[in-house]
């Protein structure tokens, strides 16, 4: 039951990047054209960056699982700051399954039907099938930001930007409002994820951010479609606690 809870939750995370051999270019042909760098200021300052606004979330989701040999869909109550998250998970007829509590270097997973609790690094990709999930914080994968030192270069298709990044990423933002539509992670970058494609945006108390994500594995395998139901900002009560009963023994790896 919470393996399947973990899985999910941990697609559900999967953030970045895919497909990119290149650290620091992009080909050029017909459908690539470079941009100037005197534009670059012009084309950041376009894309929504709510890093000093946005300071916690608070909501609900749904997360449509497709990996092999497992199709499912699964509740995700959310809690986060810029420096945790809290991820409850429920099944479809609504058994909580687990709980993961996230921060900048590990994970804590509580896992409550077969009571067990599990502390684990997010860079160790094959301890648990989570390590996709906990690899951004939840506010960052909502409103992913790129910062000019990451930037390598710019290029420009019809309809979108393409921001070459420093370690082999490609982030494409619209030329209509500069959202982002897509973030891809280099193959050789090790990280346990591969793409995030955003949707659905829509404008909440002045912050346009995506109600649509979908994540794909690193060997894109997997797939996770995940939905906001509900979404409160900066709300006043969060709750970032995981209750681990004191009987039950915290394993680490």
């Amino acid at each position: 039951m919470f393996s399947q809870s973990i899985k999910i939750s941990s697609l559900l995370f999967f953030l970045i990047f895919i497909g990119c051999s290149s650290a620091s270019r992009l080909s050029t042909n017909q459908d690539f054209e470079p941009v100037a760098k005197s534009s670059f200021d012009s084309i950041m300052t376009q894309i929504p960056n709510y890093t000093e606004s946005l300071m916690s979330v608070k909501g609900k989701g749904r997360a449509i699982v497709s990996e092999p040999g497992n199709n499912d869909r699964i509740t995700v109550d959310f809690n986060a700051n810029r420096e945790l998250s809290l991820l409850d998970v429920k099944n479809r007829i609504g058994i909580e399954g687990g709980s993961m509590l996230v921060d900048s270097d590990s994970l804590l997973l509580y896992n409550k039907v077969d009571k067990y609790a599990q502390k684990v690094s997010i860079t160790d990709g094959r301890a648990t099938s989570l390590n996709e999930l906990a690899s951004l914080n939840f506010i960052y994968l909502m409103n992913f930001t790129v910062q000019p030192i990451e930037m390598s270069s710019i290029y420009q298709t019809d309809d979108s930007y393409i921001i070459a990044l420093t370690n082999g990423g490609r982030v494409y933002s619209s030329k209509k409002d500069g959202t982002i539509q897509r973030v891809e992670q280099s193959p050789i970058s090790g990280l346990p994820y591969s793409t995030l494609i955003y949707d659905s945006y829509g404008e909440i108390d002045g912050f346009k951010l995506p109600r649509k994500i979908t994540i794909l594995s690193a060997d894109k395998s997997s797939q996770v479609v995940f939905q906001i139901r509900s979404l409160e900002i900066n709300p006043s009560n969060l709750n970032l606690t995981l209750d681990i009963p004191s009987d039950i023994k915290i394993q680490r790896r």
